[in-house]
């Protein structure tokens, strides 16, 4: 199965699909998205640094959103250090 991204709704516990539901959109505010959930109204805005990766078929995918069963979280790997090859980050 393929892996999207996606924001939980802390309310219902719907997964909502960047770029599918109808229920995000980006906010004025520089970097923000707000997340309208259409099944229980709760509404909140998020970074897209909050969104997480999931395991869906691509008919739910489709829908723009998944509920429980229907999806499977992917943990997230920390993101290593960078190493620089830049002699002046070495002094």
């Amino acid at each position: 199965m393929p892996i999207h991204m996606g924001i939980m709704c802390e309310r219902c516990q719907k997964i909502h699909f960047i770029g599918m539901s109808r229920g995000i959109k980006l906010t004025p505010t520089v970097g923000m998205y707000a997340l309208n959930c259409q099944f229980c109204s709760e509404t909140r805005e998020f970074r897209k640094e909050m969104m997480r990766p999931y395991r869906v078929r691509d008919d739910v995918f489709r829908t723009g959103f998944a509920q429980e069963g229907e999806y499977e979280v992917i943990p997230m790997t920390p993101k290593q250090p960078r190493t620089s090859n830049n002699a002046e980050d070495r002094r």
